[in-house]
């Protein structure tokens, strides 16, 4: 491949090749360094003439376009769903996750030489849009049936595990990992699976040591801080000692309710109403304090995005600064989003973007602004990880300066330790150095005090069916394998069987990278302990 003429970062430059390489990978470059590009340059370099799916939020469709005609001006492209963007004979395909049922038929039918899947994460639920993807891609629900479908495969996330182990399933499975051949498999390996008597719980962690090495098989993951040269980013806790009665009656409400029901009979749906009367509350209460920090930044002479998980904060921050503020909700279309990115980015006399923290966290490019300051907190850290980096990415040259303004003595702390809790364990699944045995009994510790409140913030999640929506993306990805490990170096390792001597398994390497093994166990159930000692000895050196 002939990549100079990209003009390509060093790092994206091993990322395109990673890609092209391995067919079916993941991408999990940190939030900012151009996951986009690379996958388009490496569909592109792989197969010229090959026709492509894209499959993304739609909020990042014009993006996605955008940045195909970047790096082929010429493209053939049709966007689903967006008027002005059909195309009698496209060669790029883009689609968001909701309109692939209304277009099954249709994507099914083509014999795509590439898909993309950008926030891949999008797909870990057992849901209608994954089971559309997976099919597109080629997955069957036949655990022992080979991937199929498309050669190349890529999934581009900075968050691949959401929660908890267990979101990693439906990824690897679309990358043929064979640890993703059985649920309940990989569950009792790395997810705590235990029995009760309602079925399987696999909403634990284990072998977390083992689950950090396997995905370094088909996972390539850099960190800001290791290929770009940006300025410090400063994150500050800001306390505020709320006034009015309204914002502690809600908080002692929530608070005399939830200590007082009976657990063991939980109502989900005034679980949800009441917690979600307090949030709003304790929103309101720090409007005031937020309004007066945007001021000072904007005095200061920089621009600052504000993310907030309520609308009516939006409209209210909008009515103050007029036309020096853009704002970004759900409710926009792709391209209002894209009209308000750039008036942010090009027009000096727009100084604030007014952001809901799901719908303006992904997607976006803001590094005009050297200040984000989070009115809100959300139940999940890897939604304010992406929200921070809408403007701590390629192009940033300035100081970037990240505010959280906490409610003392409300729910706001809880959520803050709850947040801690989670960030805990995905670090140690996507670290590139296996956590020691203290980090991990620190965390169980943790999860077991607040296991009663991950079960209620579960429930209700599913009360209101937002469990995929809401509680997506966390965290960090694990990093690159190096050329020169040993594993890559030795190629395949043998091993006699247990109970027969004269017989022997062979673990090696498979054509995506991952490990396989030749032994019964691993044919049925994607994994063995001859593969897991591989893991453990050659990948852990």
């Amino acid at each position: 491949m002939n990549l100079e003429r990209y003009a390509l970062y060093p790092h994206q430059v091993t990322g395109v090749e990673f890609l092209a390489r391995r067919g079916r990978a993941i991408l999990g470059d940190d939030m900012g360094l151009g996951k986009t590009r690379q996958a388009i340059i490496a569909l592109k370099e792989s197969a010229p003439a090959g026709v492509f799916l894209v499959i993304c939020p739609a909020s990042l469709k014009l993006n996605w376009a955008r940045e195909i005609r970047l790096v082929d001006p010429d493209a053939r492209i049709e966007v689903l769903g967006v008027s002005g963007y059909e195309h009698p004979q496209p060669q790029w395909v883009i689609v968001n996750y909701d309109l692939l049922a209304r277009n099954a038929d249709r994507l099914r039918k083509v014999a795509w030489t590439g898909v993309a899947l950008d926030e891949a994460h999008f797909i870990k639920n057992a849901s209608q849009r994954s089971s559309h993807a997976l099919k597109i891609l080629g997955v069957s629900d036949n655990k022992h049936a080979k991937v199929e479908g498309p050669r190349l495969v890529f999934l581009l996330t900075g968050t691949p595990m959401p929660n908890r182990p267990r979101d990693l399933f439906n990824l690897l499975r679309a990358v043929g990992h064979p640890a993703a051949r059985s649920f309940i498999s990989f569950a009792r390996q790395y997810c705590g699976a235990y029995r009760n008597n309602y079925g399987w719980v696999t909403d634990g962690a284990s072998n977390i040591s083992e689950l950090n090495l396997l995905l370094k098989e088909v996972m390539l993951r850099r960190k800001k801080d290791e290929v770009l040269d940006l300025p410090p980013k400063i994150r500050t806790w800001v306390p505020l000692q709320i006034t009015g009665d309204a914002a502690w009656n809600a908080n002692e409400g929530f608070l005399n309710w939830f200590l007082g029901s009976d657990a063991s009979r939980p109502n989900d749906t005034e679980f949800l109403a009441r917690i979600t009367k307090l949030r709003l509350a304790l929103h309101k209460a720090k409007h005031a304090a937020c309004a007066e920090r945007v001021k000072d930044v904007v005095a200061s002479g920089q621009k600052v995005i504000v993310f907030t998980s309520y609308t009516e904060g939006i409209t209210r921050h909008k009515k103050t600064w007029g036309d020096q503020a853009v704002t970004i909700t759900g409710a926009d279309s792709a391209t209002q989003r894209m009209k308000a990115m750039d008036a942010f980015q090009k027009d000096p006399n727009v100084t604030v973007a007014l952001c809901n923290l799901i719908a303006g966290g992904v997607g976006l490019n803001l590094t005009a602004a050297t200040h984000v300051i989070f009115q809100d907190l959300d139940w999940v850290p890897a939604n304010h990880l992406q929200a921070e980096d809408r403007c701590y990415r390629i192009g940033q040259d300035k100081q970037v300066t990240v505010e959280y303004l906490l409610a003392n003595g409300t729910l706001d702390r809880y959520i803050a330790r709850l947040l801690e809790a989670k960030l805990k364990l995905v670090q140690a699944v996507e670290s590139d150095e296996l956590p020691d045995a203290s980090i991990l009994k620190d965390l169980q510790e943790e999860l077991t005090r607040l296991g009663p409140a991950l079960m209620q913030e579960s429930k209700a999640a599913r009360a209101v069916g937002q469990e995929g929506a809401r509680l997506d993306i966390i965290g960090e990805m694990v990093a690159a394998l190096p050329q020169d490990a040993p594993l890559m170096e030795t190629g395949s390792w043998e091993f006699p069987s247990s109970k027969d001597p004269k017989k022997s398994y062979l673990v090696s390497f498979g054509r995506s990278g991952h490990l396989q093994c030749t032994c019964p166990g691993f044919e049925y159930r994607g994994e063995c302990k001859h593969v897991r000692d591989v893991r453990k000895t050659a990948l852990a050196e």
